[in-house]
Parts: structure tokens; C-alpha cells; sequence
């Protein structure tokens, strides 16, 4: 019989409720919204929403070089069909989310695995050079791990990048969440000569029923190839998703639902550690964890080669968890056995919601088999 799911770790977009001011402002901005003046309206609406969002993650969208697109799995299609047909041997980060990678496969980007540690959070320049990539695609803050560079580990990739012509593509649709991350990657790239594209995205903190939007963003060579893509996957992004997310994105503080996702990221982590270690089970954390204080909305553990066991018991209680194995897309696991011993939990959940589904897997770890 098919398992029914009360309780949902497993998708890392965000799933909390909002502060209730917010959702008060949110019913007026619709209402206001069906009844806006149409002239001119996708263009301003675009230019309000590019702002709203770049005093959060620290990035000025320029309008000529800032692809509003519905998801970042669009933008990073478009990447992939860019990188197509321009037969680019891609460098890919790994353990990540495995869409990302798919995506290059489908369009038939030729892939080349990164290992997280050769390029996160210092770059191996020298692995990097033998590699002979015509482009290196990152995801930062990772997921699953949540590793990400400093300001001048950031420079020295960029500086590599433009001395040998290398195309870096970082998927930061994470970066809301850690603040340090927040910074101008395509200002850093001009200035230091590189061709960058960054995709920046909402819906991985910004609760709203999975409307969400994110915003594909080039460096000036880049601006008319990538538009070119661009034109032909969309037309715009609904005005009535953007005037929402607007919405949300300029709430004054005491309602600022970038900063209450990011203590609610924590407090789930504290809870989720606190749980772990009461049952002997900190050992899961691998060393790179991110720090107690992270923000960042996914927890990555390495529970054992007992995990279909404890995923098992799970579903048998109604939560769904992610497995881990995908995110190492390099392999399908058969040569490398712990690849087989991860899984990935959303933090993003009210904590009530968060609280049952944690006492529930690690009720399912203190389970023999």
C-alpha cells in the first residue's frame, strides 16, 4: 500500500508560515495588483522587484544583463543549452543537487566532476588548470553541504577564470540565507576581467506556496548570446508573482521574512543537533558541517549503511526524507558504498512541524534493525 506523507523534510524550498503582517500586506498588494495600469507595466514591475531583491543579496541587477526567469532550474536550462552549443567542456561541483547536472546532460553538455573539496571553500588553481575546462559551474553555498568561499577565495577564482578564458557559472540560490555570501558577484567579475553568470532564486527562502521567481545575471560579453537564449525559452515572468515577492521582499523589519527564515533555519538546526546528540548520534555531522549558527535551510548527514533501514521506518511514520546518494551524480554508487549513507533534511518548516518530523528520524536512528 502506498505510504500517505503528513510530513515533508524532503523538498528544500521554503514551507513556513509568514508573519501575519505579512500576509496582511500580501492581500493588499494583490488586490492592488489586478487593478494596476497595464502600460509600461512588466518593465516597471521587473525594475521594482530586481531592487527589492538586490538590497538582500548585496548584487545590483542591471536591466540589460538581468534575466528575470520563473525558477532556477530554468535559468540554469538556459545555461545548459548556452553551454551546448557551444560545446564547452563543463567543470560540475560535486556532491550537488542532481537537476543540475541533468539538465547539463540532457542538453548534452560534456561534464567534467569537481569534487566540492578541489574548489570550496579555497580553489585548487593548479587541479583546476589540468582539468582544461572552457567552464567550471558552482553552486554556492553548496547544497547539500553548505560550503562556500570567503571575499578572497571568491577573487582568486575570478582572476583564474579571466586568465584562462573560463566561464563561471554559480548557482547561488542559496545565498539568501547566509549573509556573508551576500555580495556583488558580478561586479567582483568585472573588475577582475571574468565572464560570470550568477541565478539567484526566492522560493529556497521565501515561503509563498512555491511562487517564486530568480534572476539569471551575466557580465557584459555575456549579455547578448545569453539574451539571445533567453528570448527564445521566455517571454516574462507573471507581474502578479513578482508584485507578490516584492511584497515580501521590502517588509519592514519587525516582518522581514529573509531574516525570520534564516533564525527559523537555525533554530531547526539547534533542535535537530540537540536530538542527534541525546542519542549518541553526532557523529552523523561530517567536519565540514556548517556551524551551529548556520542559516543555511538543508541539514547534510552520513548516517550509515543502515539508511534505507531508517528511511524506511520514516515513510512508515509519515515523513519523507531525501536520500543523499543523488547528490553525488558522478557515480551511481555501485564502486563507492558510502555514497549510500547520506540523506539531506529541509530546515524551512514551522518548528511544531520540524519538531515531529526530527523526534521521528531520530526515533528511526535509535531503531536497531
Amino acid at each position: 500500500m502506498a505510504q500517505v506523507s503528513r510530513l515533508d523534510l524532503a523538498d528544500g524550498h521554503a514551507n513556513h508560515t509568514l508573519h501575519p503582517g505579512t500576509l496582511s500586506a500580501l492581500e493588499g498588494a494583490f488586490a492592488a495588483a489586478l487593478k494596476e495600469e497595464r502600460h509600461g507595466l512588466v518593465h516597471r514591475v521587473e525594475r521594482e522587484f530586481l531592487s527589492a531583491l538586490g538590497k538582500h543579496t548585496g548584487q545590483r541587477y542591471e536591466a540589460h544583463s538581468s534575466h528575470i526567469v520563473y525558477s532556477a532550474s530554468v535559468g540554469v536550462d538556459i545555461m545548459a543549452k548556452y553551454l551546448s552549443v557551444r560545446r564547452y567542456r563543463t567543470g560540475m561541483i560535486t556532491p550537488t543537487f542532481d537537476n543540475l547536472p541533468a539538465l547539463m546532460a540532457m542538453t548534452g553538455v560534456e561534464l567534467v566532476a569537481v569534487p566540492e573539496k578541489r574548489v570550496m571553500p579555497e580553489p585548487d588553481l593548479d587541479e583546476l588548470d589540468r582539468l582544461g575546462l572552457d567552464a567550471l559551474f558552482l553552486v554556492m553555498p553548496n547544497n547539500p553541504t553548505g560550503t562556500a568561499m570567503d571575499s578572497a577565495a571568491v577573487r582568486r577564482l575570478l582572476e583564474w577564470g579571466a586568465e584562462r578564458r573560463v566561464l563561471i557559472v554559480v548557482d547561488a540560490s542559496f545565498r539568501l540565507l547566509e549573509p556573508t555570501a551576500c555580495v556583488d558577484l558580478i561586479a567582483l567579475a568585472e573588475e577582475a576581467g571574468a565572464d560570470v553568470v550568477t541565478v539567484d532564486d526566492t522560493g529556497k527562502t521565501v515561503s509563498l506556496q512555491d511562487t517564486k521567481a530568480s534572476v539569471l545575471s551575466v557580465t557584459h560579453r555575456l549579455r547578448e548570446p545569453v539574451s539571445e537564449v533567453v528570448s527564445h525559452c521566455l517571454l516574462n515572468v507573471s507581474c502578479l508573482d513578482l508584485r507578490l515577492l516584492t511584497t515580501i521582499l521590502t517588509m519592514p523589519p519587525d516582518c522581514d521574512e529573509i531574516r525570520r527564515a534564516r533564525t527559523l533555519a537555525r533554530r531547526n538546526r539547534a533542535v535537530l543537533r540537540e536530538l542527534l546528540a541525546e542519542c549518541g548520534r553526532t557523529g552523523c555531522l561530517p567536519g565540514t558541517s556548517p556551524g551551529r549558527d548556520s542559516a543555511l535551510s538543508v541539514e547534510w548527514l552520513r548516517i550509515g549503511p543502515d539508511r534505507d533501514r531508517v528511511l524506511g521506518r520514516c515513510r512508515d511514520q509519515g515523513l519523507q526524507v531525501l536520500p543523499g546518494q543523488p547528490f553525488f551524480w558522478s557515480t551511481d554508487g555501485a564502486g563507492n558504498p558510502p555514497t549510500g549513507e547520506w540523506v539531506r533534511l529541509a530546515l524551512l518548516r514551522d518548528p511544531e512541524e520540524f519538531q515531529r518530523g526530527a523526534d521521528i528520524f531520530v526515533s528511526a536512528l535509535r531503531t536497531g534493525p
